[in-house]
């Protein structure tokens, strides 16, 4: 098995070595767009239509404006056209486009429509009453992507500007600023009503919110999508220059130890090298292990960073940790380890594969081991580190490369500095006296801790698949069941098979059995509904139920899932139709919300979000905290899941906010305006403000 790993290793620096210097191919320069006329005028009926030109490079093709996935929930992105200004105008009503060609991807395992070469999109506009006559200066916006016989270029949005002339005799039009059609119940028909019919942010739009005036905090880029708080401070830190932005993100990666992601890495790294300390013949090689495992966190997030963002995009390398199969492969890792730690086998390698990577033995102490590990640390953690990662390797898919690796050095240095000393931790306890018998039970504790932390993994994967083998209860009770076996085995009431039997129970052992017993009671607390606070968020989420029938019942189980509101005793409160429950339609939020006048919280979530768990469970059930959110629509939208509704959620996310971090909370008027986003905080007074700009 451990030859195994080391070949996944070795595979791995050849991927990277074999990418690092490929830089990526600009979608400008293989699709190109263009308007055939630079003037539209509107017939006295309201309704027009421009004409998009595209032409793409030999061997390239484009997509067609219909959705297609397939039947594991993912496909091509579709080509989308929204009218970014003004906001009377509309493109609402099906794209006609010429020259399509139909084809079967086997791919995608699904039938679909291809640009080859030279395509024109007619795009129907529409305006409302509100327009004035004369000429007005228009923005619109296509989000499309290009692939070849062997690769996809990340999908890009470009903005396209022309004239629409109003005639002096327009009749009167219904004025028509709903999102979308109220009568669809999928997410993929909400994202359909963002691409075609809403109204974009600007920074001067001031809308009526419960009656008052609520200027937009929204700050638009080029192409019209809003930016979220994260996004305008990391920009605005860029604009102070490299080295200011460097110690910007040294103190990201100083915040991002804070949170849940890191903590389950800590017993993981301890244990990990307290096996390796056992075989250590001199103390520099704890001290070259350290660094060796510190380098491994900073080669991941800096190289596989910026190559999997040059390739995926700026999110790529967070939907690879999300990935059920990664998370069941870490999982497998854990599970491996902790058999090591209880003596089950011992991990040996091959010396030929050792002697390839200059390692110094053949027992397991070679250098490759400690790298991998930092890489699965890393793998852990992106999840929780996606506002700042996310949006700076996203740099690399627009060609930018300087920023990004200073930026992921600086935050990457600081992250693992704290793993270095752990690493050591173990090393230094070797050379204490007698350290033998007793490093031998901390082994095997931290073996059964191992297994804890493995379930999390085994509970994401459980989560985005929607195999319902891992309900809450289920989880704490083998949690439990881990906590109990800790205490027995440190009290001596049994031992492994290499352990010497104890012979009394010294006050150390007492008293860690006695911390080990507190924690288990305390878990055991959690079957009866009590909130657990920190350890909220390793756990499965309140409605997993609803989650594991929508993940069966399709988009409209999915969409009539609702999230329950915890309050300060863990007692679950779902209320009926008085906006105080979630709803899990985008579309369905603003339907409700331009009928009531209420603004609109979005919860963007997702199903492995650690965070998102731990906002939920520590922020959200403040009483100060609901009574803001129950005087706005509620609605959750999960991104994870390559199925609908799942797959419109997240496109949703990154079209209108060009983020896909989680968790991400929006706060929109009933028209659809973003007042203003938060990303995860620890802190309840910093939240209580943002959802009081509702107001």
């Amino acid at each position: 098995m451990s030859s195994k790993l080391h070949r996944v290793a070795v595979l791995l620096f050849v991927f990277l070595a074999g990418t690092a210097t490929c830089f990526p191919q600009r979608l400008v320069e293989i699709a190109k767009v263009s308007l055939k006329s630079q003037e539209v005028e509107i017939a006295p009926d309201g309704k027009g239509s421009v004409v998009v030109q595209m032409n793409v490079k030999n061997g390239w093709w484009s997509y067609g404006t219909s959705t297609m996935v397939g039947p594991d929930g993912i496909g091509p992105q579709s080509t989308t056209f929204s009218v970014i200004s003004p906001t009377f105008l509309k493109s609402k009503g099906k794209v006609k486009v010429s020259k399509i060609k139909k084809q079967y991807d086997p791919n995608f395992e699904v039938e679909v429509e291809k640009v080859i070469g030279h395509a024109d999109f007619t795009v129907p506009l529409s305006v409302t009453k509100a327009a004035k006559p004369g000429k007005h200066k228009v923005a619109m916006e296509i989000y499309y992507m290009a692939c070849d016989s062997s690769r996809c270029l990340n999908p890009e949005a470009d903005t396209l500007r022309f004239t629409v002339i109003v005639p002096e005799n327009m009749g009167a039009i219904e004025d028509d600023e709903a999102m979308g059609d109220a009568s669809t119940d999928s997410a993929a028909a909400a994202v359909a009503s963002v691409d075609n019919s809403t109204p974009t942010i600007m920074q001067d739009n001031v809308s009526s919110v419960g009656g008052k005036a609520a200027a937009s905090t929204a700050a638009v880029g080029v192409s019209g999508v809003a930016q979220t708080e994260s996004q305008m401070l990391i920009e605005k830190e860029k604009e102070k220059g490299l080295w200011g932005f460097f110690l910007f993100a040294m103190l990201q990666g100083a915040l991002a130890l804070l949170t849940p992601c890191v903590f389950p890495m800590i017993p993981i790294t301890v244990s990990f090298f307290t096996k390796r300390a056992e075989k250590q013949n001199h103390r520099w090689h704890g001290i070259r292990d350290s660094f060796v495992y510190s380098l491994g966190i900073i080669f991941t997030f800096v190289g596989l960073g910026v190559v999997v963002a040059a390739i995926a995009g700026g999110t790529g390398i967070g939907e690879i940790a999300a990935s059920p199969i990664v998370n069941i492969a870490i999982a497998a890792v854990f599970f491996m380890l902790a058999l090591n730690l209880f003596g089950v086998y011992e991990i040996r390698v091959p010396s030929s594969i050792l002697n390839k990577l200059n390692a110094r033995s053949n027992q397991g102490n070679g250098i490759t081991s400690v790298l991998l590990m930092g890489v699965v640390f890393t793998l852990t953690s992106f999840t929780c580190t996606v506002p700042f990662v996310g949006f700076v390797l996203s740099g690399v898919s627009q060609g930018e490369f300087l920023y990004p690796v200073v930026g992921m050095l600086g935050f990457s240095t600081v992250f693992a500095a704290p793993f270095f000393l752990l690493a050591l931790f173990p090393t230094a306890m070797a050379a204490l006296p007698k350290a033998g018998g007793w490093m031998n039970n901390v082994k095997v504790v931290m073996g059964f801790l191992e297994v804890a932390f493995a379930l999390k993994f085994i509970s994401n994967a459980d989560l985005v698949l929607g195999w319902g083998i891992l309900p809450r209860e289920m989880f704490l009770g083998l949690w439990i069941a881990c906590g109990l076996l800790i205490v027995l085995y440190i009290l001596g009431l049994f031992h492994l098979p290499h352990d010497s039997k104890v012979q009394s129970v010294g006050a150390p052992r007492l008293l860690f059995s006695i911390v080990f017993a507190g924690m288990t009671f305390y878990l055991l607390s959690g079957l009866y509904g009590r909130p657990l606070g920190e350890i909220d968020a390793f756990l499965p989420p309140q409605n997993y139920q609803q989650i594991i029938e929508a993940a069966h019942g399709g988009a409209a189980a999915a969409s009539a899932m609702t999230a329950p509101t915890t309050n300060m005793v863990g007692e679950s409160t779902t209320a009926a139709d008085d906006h105080k429950s979630w709803i899990m339609s985008y579309e369905e939020g603003l339907r409700i919300a331009q009928e009531t006048g209420k603004p609109v919280f979005i919860d963007f979530t997702g199903f492995t979000c650690t965070n998102c768990r731990w906002m939920e469970a520590n922020i959200f059930p403040h009483d100060d905290v609901r009574a803001l959110m129950n005087g706005m629509v509620k609605v959750q939208l999960y991104t994870d899941r390559r199925e609908e509704p799942y797959i419109s959620n997240k496109k949703l996310q990154q079209q209108r906010f060009g983020s896909l971090e989680l968790p991400l909370y929006v706060i929109l008027t009933p028209k659809g305006e973003l007042i203003a986003s938060k990303a995860f905080t620890r802190n309840k007074q910093e939240f209580i403000d943002f959802l009081k700009k509702a107001s």
